[in-house]
């Protein structure tokens, strides 16, 4: 590992965050990214950094502080506002309390900060109000946890960073473990000896100096050590695996994703990974084995559970046995937790109300990693997470084995009140679409647009395709910069069986399934029917405005049976399905068939619990009346371009947001199938008979 300090950038983040927080603190939020962008040293809001400054308050005093990363934070993102200021003093005399509780811990941190408003500090503030150096540094760097993760793990560390490194048995994070180090160094300060590195055995590691550089380059400089030692210490044969089908990946993730939907009652949001990595992990003989010991180090629990799911190679192509063999070994795998549960429970005093048995990492012997979660981040970060764990294991079993904290520590974290109440805090929740996938056609402008925005604002992740690539790339940037991996962007012409079935499968590979699909790919066509310009229209807007639809929804359909979790197919109709225009019927007669689409899928999907409707809109102001189009439509009901759009029962505009709640609340309606919802102000002529 080398160094990415670089003085011109350190002098930047002085220039920019000095005038108003300090040289110390600007350049500790340097350091501190430069930690947090590197994955092989810190993961997801792991590790911990602090300064110790001095600061003037308002009424004069100069103080002794501590800045600490505040809880919930990214180091590799983190700006200074991230970093709370605690009372030096008061933090040093807390660490000589005999006893504390994690609440009072938290309590007390934050009745010694200067600004009540700013983050909590982290669990680990006590430890580095202690430790007495300027700068310190903490990350859970992978060649580390290899170290200590394996039998003999304090003699391993004497061997690889030499007999000045502090090393501490396993202790769980906060209170607890600054009294230890405290106890521990206060022993090696009356025998003279002062370390140079921590090691947190099954944990991480500490560094420290007197300005940011040297803190961070003792870092750089001892996880290569690690780095070194282990590559010296064996050499790891791995055999090249071929890459998987994503074909075979995008089959085989509803399947679970509906087996764990029915299991839970909730739905999941996942992640299929199928690095070289994984792929090799997968194909080990003795994968049963390794992958049951836990994780790499008890934080990593509470995004991936004590233990992965194995499940067998599987064959998507028989749906019956393959499904069978998914919840057998779902159901397995929750009895085995709640066993864990009780286990443990029974070891630690405290009631405690049991979290979920569900896996958060499925292995899959040829296919790699499913992972999953309540978002689309969750399954990310737990499928990072394990890939640097699993290379972990593979490290470490070629040398002594594999061995991680025991059951009960990592129990303690996974149920440790502070984590609990940080997850919580950092938990969505409460939208109708929450943990949903939707797919969007025709998302690039219009009505298409205005849903994928609805959908997006009630929770749901959002696949949003449309033909027009470029198009769809510039309307959706807001929303991917608002709402970030929710948004799936997919070009897409609805016409092509080819290009529906590959945009259904990406995007099922994306989120792990489909739940809603909005139907709304069109353009109008017009002319007089019985002319041959109509009947040229005609047949060109059949593929568009009916059979564009059939090839979503056919191919949607399947992914939803495959689930066996439900879902919803929604159609762009019109008005026109019921009321025809004056040499409209090239898009007239299409609509009308598309209701008479979507009646069909209601009848034959209701019983895999599939529903099917439709909105028919009229007179929205969207690119549908480009080209002249609006004029001509204006001119032929004898009115102005205005009022033809107010030419309603309640005389106002209807709009696409109008027309988007629509399809918000049938993708909401469990009971509602079949169903023609009108969004067109009132058009008497239209009402559905």
């Amino acid at each position: 590992m080398e160094s990415r300090y670089r003085a011109a950038e350190a002098a930047q983040f002085v220039e920019t965050y000095g005038p108003r927080w300090g040289e110390d603190l600007a350049l500790r939020v340097y350091t501190s990214r430069l930690l947090g962008q590197e994955p092989d040293l810190v993961l997801h809001g792991g590790g911990n950094t602090s300064v110790k400054t001095k600061v003037t308050e308002l009424v004069g005093d100069v103080t002794d502080v501590l800045y600490v990363k505040g809880s919930g934070w990214d180091l590799g993102a983190i700006e200074p506002d991230g970093f709370p200021a605690c009372r030096l003093a008061q933090l040093r005399r807390i660490c000589e309390l005999p006893s504390l509780t994690d609440e009072q811990m938290v309590s007390l941190l934050r009745s010694h900060m200067l600004e009540p408003s700013a983050p909590t500090p982290s669990v680990e503030a006590l430890l580095h109000a202690y430790l007495p150096f300027k700068y310190i540094d903490h990350t859970h760097a992978d060649a580390v946890l290899t170290v200590v993760d394996q039998p003999g793990s304090s003699k391993l560390v004497r061997e690889v960073f030499g007999d000045r490194a502090l090393f501490i048995p396993y202790v769980m994070p906060g209170f607890a473990l600054a009294k230890r180090v405290a106890d521990l160094w206060r022993a090696l300060s009356r025998a003279g000896r002062e370390p140079n590195v921590m090691i947190l055995d099954k944990h991480g590691i500490f560094t420290w100096g007197d300005t940011a550089l040297e803190s961070y380059e003792r870092m750089i400089a001892n996880v290569t050590r690690a780095e070194r030692w282990l590559e010296e210490a064996s050499a790891i044969s791995r055999r090249t695996l071929s890459s998987p089908s994503p074909d075979a990946c995008a089959r085989l993730a509803p399947m679970i994703r509906g087996a764990l939907t029915r299991a839970s009652g909730e739905r999941w949001i996942c992640s299929f990974r199928m690095s070289p990595q994984l792929l090799a992990f997968c194909d080990r003989d003795d994968l049963d084995e390794v992958s049951q010991k836990g994780p790499a180090t008890p934080d990593h629990v509470l995004r991936t559970k004590p233990l992965p799911l194995l499940l067998p190679p599987l064959s998507p192509d028989d749906k019956l046995k393959t499904k069978a063999t998914i919840e057998a070994a779902i159901s397995a795998y929750a009895e085995s937790y709640r066993a864990y549960f009780r286990r443990c429970s029974a070891m630690r005093p405290g009631d405690r109300k049991e979290l979920d048995p569900w896996p958060r990492v499925v292995l899959i012997e040829g296919l790699g990693a499913l992972t999953l979660g309540k978002s689309r981040k969750d399954a990310e970060i737990a499928a990072d997470i394990y890939e640097h764990t699993s290379a972990i294991i593979e490290q470490t079993t070629a040398n002594a084995g594999y061995e991680p904290a025991s059951e009960l520590d990592i129990f303690d974290v996974e149920y440790w009140s502070l984590e609990q109440a940080k997850l919580k805090k950092s938990a969505g929740g409460g939208k109708p679409l929450d943990r949903h996938v939707a797919f969007v056609t025709g998302a690039a402008s219009g009505i298409g647009l205005a849903t994928a925005r609805v959908l997006l604002a009630a929770g749901a992740h959002v696949t949003m395709t449309d033909c027009d690539e470029a198009a769809l790339e510039q309307t959706a940037k807001p929303l991917l910069d608002a709402h970030g991996d929710r948004v799936f962007l997919l070009p897409c012409d609805v016409t092509s069986k080819d290009a529906a079935r590959a945009a259904i499968r990406k995007s099922t590979l994306r989120f792990g399934g489909l739940d809603v699909v909005v139907s709304n790919a069109g353009a109008a066509f017009e002319g007089p029917i019985y002319g041959e310009q109509g009947d040229s229209s005609l047949r060109a807007s059949l593929e568009l405005n009916l059979l564009g639809h059939q090839n979503v929804a056919r191919f949607a359909a399947d992914v939803m049976i495959q689930q066996g979790a439900g879902g919803v197919l929604l159609f762009n109709a019109s008005k026109s399905a019921f009321n025809q225009g004056p040499d409209f019927g090239p898009y007239a007669v299409p609509k009308a068939a598309l209701v008479a689409l979507m009646r069909q899928y209601a009848v034959d999907l209701a019983p895999y619990g599939i529903r099917a409707n439709a909105v028919n809109a009229d007179r929205i102001r969207t690119g549908i009346f480009a080209g002249g189009m609006l004029e001509a439509r204006a001119r032929a009901r004898g009115v102005g371009v205005d009022e033809y759009f107010r030419a309603n029962l309640l005389r106002r505009e209807t709009t696409a947001a109008d027309v988007a709640q629509a399809f918000l609340y049938l993708a909401t309606a469990e009971a509602t199938t079949g169903c023609v919802i009108t969004v067109d102000g009132g058009n008497a002529a239209a009402f559905p008979r």
